[in-house]
């Protein structure tokens, strides 16, 4: 099997959802995909966490790197 390793590993003393979303968005995570700072970009990946407070967490990762950026 050849092609790029499609494992992202997060240590474990690392905040898992932020490092998470960091490497969404500056590529590490998916191949091919970056976010550079187009909002719709976003919308061309799904992300399952399993709860609602999960999710909640991952959304406040997102705005807490974006910043005032916008993103959907």
């Amino acid at each position: 099997m050849s092609g790029a390793r499609r494992v992202l590993s997060i240590p474990p003393g690392a905040p898992f959802l932020p490092t998470l979303a960091e490497a969404l968005l500056d590529g590490r995570l998916i191949p091919g995909f970056r976010f550079d700072g187009e909002p719709l970009a976003l919308a061309d990946a799904t992300i399952y966490v399993p709860t609602r407070r999960a999710a909640r967490a991952l959304r406040g990762a997102f705005v807490d790197i974006l910043g005032q950026r916008s993103a959907i």
